[in-house]
């Protein structure tokens, strides 16, 4: 009998907050699928395996590269992952190895910003988008505590920076449709048609049907239940009113995320400020349009609005950074009266740091 093949890393996520003992289930599932479905991108390229029009995984695939979860370790929730072989096939060694260096590769690609790792590893197009997407899927969502490190063993673990890895993702997905002509659009779900590619939403202000075109990329994690909101990010075509009349290269479609935003540190270009105490920020869409996203914080005079969830966490970050440097390391006697206030309570509360 031949022997077994196995190889291991470990992913783990931490949060921002102290005494933190549990991890929510979605954020868990959220990561722990999108781990997999990378693993099977690669391993569909490393077998040299033919991609059709409509990507489906082979159930040899699925068979041979699929994840197995260890016992979690005590501290922050860190879990030893393994490919492992079903029947001994210890020939397969090396192809698991090779997977889980290159997601190491991959994660320290997105982490710095750099293209070369994904053109080498996909030089198709179309699944190097799909490699983007499962990236961005395994990675905790934007304005909440988690973070994610990924290790082999014996190597540095890679701790992803949510905002830069989502930042670079979106860029990469976009980067053949001119930034100008990008937005994205809330609306209600009313019929997908995977034959077309189409997505129909009702957009509020007009009351009318908007479709969308997304790309194939997309189609497995297409949102399935009818009448919520969702959002669609794609090129848009706009009508006299200027109202958009149809979205095509639709980058992302999801569920409008209206939980928490909680903020216990943030970059800013190339600062980075941490506050005392983490701000929990609950957004809102706006009565007319319901377009916007908007989040209010009078302590500390925050009131930003942004399409998407991404921006709206950036705009805080700025508003955040402008006020520090207008009212924080003002001096006090140039400052009217709530200024001194906003001045006091910004520096009570956050802080940066080197």
């Amino acid at each position: 009998m031949s022997e077994e093949a196995i190889v291991s890393a470990t992913i783990r996520l931490t949060s921002y907050e102290e005494n933190i003992q549990d991890v929510p289930v979605d954020v868990l599932v959220r990561t722990l699928s999108g781990l997999q479905q990378l693993v099977y991108l690669l391993a569909t390229v490393q077998e040299n395996r033919k991609v059709g029009h409509r990507f489906r995984v082979a159930q040899e695939i699925q068979q041979g590269y699929m994840v197995s979860c260890q016992i979690p370790k005590a501290g922050s929730y860190a879990i030893p992952i393994t490919l492992k072989s079903s029947d001994n096939q210890l020939s397969l060694f090396n192809y698991y190895q090779q997977i889980l260096q290159n997601i190491e590769l991959l994660l320290n690609s997105v982490n710095e910003k750099k293209i070369d790792s994904f053109c080498e590893i996909f030089p198709d197009s179309s699944m190097r988008n799909r490699a983007f997407v499962e990236i961005r899927n395994l990675i905790p969502k934007t304005g909440n505590t988690w973070r994610l490190g990924f290790s082999l063993p014996n190597s540095n673990e890679v701790i992803l920076s949510t905002d830069r890895a989502i930042a670079f993702i979106d860029e990469e997905l976009t980067q053949d449709v001119p930034e100008d002509t990008i937005t994205t659009v809330t609306g209600e779900l009313i019929r997908i048609d995977f034959d077309k590619r189409t997505v129909v939403l009702r957009y509020p202000p007009t009351r009318k049907e908007l479709e969308c075109m997304y790309f194939e990329e997309l189609e497995e994690k297409m949102i399935k239940n009818r009448r919520e909101l969702i959002q669609a990010t794609g090129q848009f075509t706009l009508d006299s009113e200027g109202h958009p009349t149809k979205l095509t290269n639709v980058s992302r479609i999801e569920a409008v995320d209206l939980s928490a935003i909680i903020i216990k540190e943030f970059d800013w270009k190339e600062r980075r400020f941490v506050l005392d105490k983490s701000l929990n920020l609950v957004p809102y869409l706006d009565e007319e349009t319901q377009q916007l996203m908007i989040v209010e914080e009078p302590e500390l005079d925050i009131y930003v609005f942004a399409q998407t969830r991404e921006q709206l966490v950036q705009e805080i970050s700025e508003q955040l950074t402008f006020m520090w440097d207008t009212y924080a390391m003002a001096l006090e006697e140039s400052l009217t009266a709530d200024a001194v206030k906003l001045s006091r309570n910004l520096k009570q509360k956050l802080r940066e740091v080197k």
